[in-house]
């Protein structure tokens, strides 16, 4: 199945650099006003998802009458936000794969939430990725992560709680069986070993990983 790329009104700076994680296969969900980035990333939506209270009602227009583009309206009183309800929505249709472009920048509350998300995907064993104007996240638990050295930096973040049995291999700051705890984040800056793949791996708990890819 293809694969499910979600789009929020968050901050999209470099378009060259979204569109390089973007396949000719992904089924596009904008949400709300992150409909003002389909222009800049050159694609056409297949859904539309928000209570349209930020988005501009012109970008709205152009695919309103489109017989390949579905908009769903939601309420503006709700527990999901437009882009948690469009990932409930994509998981209803089958996806198991999913990135998150504009999940980032603006309002933090909001970018913590998107994050956030990638635990909930985590949880029921999806795969799911976050890109910014500078990095890409993913969540590591119980299956190890490989980072290629062409990353400038890579950090482990303990967003979820304390870890356990924390390895780090082939980075300039390894680690073995090591614990990390949420209020002191040791795991910031580190860089995979020129010529290498690191390996990160997790027994117990779950941490984000962070590419500082520029």
């Amino acid at each position: 199945m293809s694969r499910c790329v979600i789009i929020s009104a968050g901050e999209i700076r470099n378009y060259n650099f979204a569109r390089s994680f973007l396949r000719d296969d992904d089924f596009y969900i904008f949400c709300d006003d992150g409909l003002s980035h389909a222009e800049g990333l050159g694609i056409v939506p297949n859904l539309i998802v928000g209570d349209f209270d930020s988005c501009n009602l012109q970008d709205l227009k152009k695919f309103s009458d489109s017989k390949s583009c579905q908009i769903i309206t939601l309420p503006r009183e709700k527990d999901d936000t437009d882009t948690f309800y469009a990932v409930k929505l994509a998981l209803d249709r089958g996806f198991d794969d999913f990135l998150f472009l504009g999940a980032m920048g603006g309002r933090f509350d909001h970018a913590f939430g998107n994050v956030s998300i990638l635990l909930y995907l985590y949880e029921k064993n999806k795969n799911a990725m976050l890109a910014d104007d500078f990095s890409v996240m993913r969540i590591c638990g119980n299956h190890p992560i490989y980072i290629e050295d062409k990353c400038s930096y890579f950090s482990l973040l303990t967003i979820a709680g304390n870890v356990s049995g924390v390895t780090i291999k082939n980075a300039k700051y390894p680690l073995e069986n090591a614990d990390l705890a949420s209020d002191f984040q040791l795991g910031i800056s580190n860089e995979v070993l020129p010529g290498k793949k690191a390996e990160v791996s997790v027994e117990k708990g779950a941490v984000l990983i962070v590419e500082v890819l520029k």
